[in-house]
């Protein structure tokens, strides 16, 4: 049998300490978004304000050079007890004058709009941000071998930073079919 021959040039030695930094850096990461996608997927689905509904009085584009359709009209919370008769939200595509839409108040004058998409939007970044944050922890089950290529450790441990990684590809694969569910809900 002929030996194998690699065309990927001398292999350099891994640094445990980059590859450290490099879990680390990629755990805070992960946190971050999985925390962010979290709180804003509450927002979109109604479960971290107060839900309600907004009768639209007028909606206009605002803003250069990007524009943005800002709509404006009377909000009433779902449980009756809060009322804002000149709320405004940002919204695409724009909303016809007397059309309702389901809203979370974040705190006073401030909205997010209730939606399947925005809610698989969030859920993409969740799902991604917590595939960073295993990736990370995969990375922290390997080391170096004596030609400076990565493996994974013996024993449980090693199991455990190969359960990891398979479980990140699942995360990607969801966050990438929310993504595409997100894409294709109407707005």
């Amino acid at each position: 049998m002929a030996p194998v021959i690699s065309n990927r040039g001398p292999s350099r030695s891994a640094n445990p300490a980059q590859r450290l930094a490099f879990s680390v850096l990629f755990a805070l990461i992960g946190a971050g978004l999985t925390a962010f996608g979290l709180y804003q997927a509450g927002h979109a689905v109604g479960l971290l304000g107060e839900p309600g509904t907004l009768t639209v009085a007028s909606c206009a584009r605002v803003g250069q050079p990007k524009p943005e359709i800002r709509c404006t009209g009377s909000f009433r919370s779902d449980d009756g007890r809060s009322t804002d008769p000149a709320a405004r939200f940002t919204v695409n595509p724009s909303l016809a004058s007397g059309q309702t839409t389901g809203l979370d108040r974040v705190d006073a004058g401030s909205y997010v709009r209730i939606s399947p998409a925005g809610t698989e939007e969030y859920a993409a970044l969740t799902l991604f941000g917590t595939a960073l944050f295993v990736f990370a922890g995969s990375g922290f089950a390997s080391r170096a071998n004596s030609t400076g290529r990565p493996e994974l450790r013996a024993g449980a441990v090693g199991r455990v930073g190969l359960r990891l990684g398979q479980a990140g590809i699942v995360l990607l694969l969801g966050a990438a079919l929310c993504a595409v569910i997100a894409f294709l809900s109407p707005r």
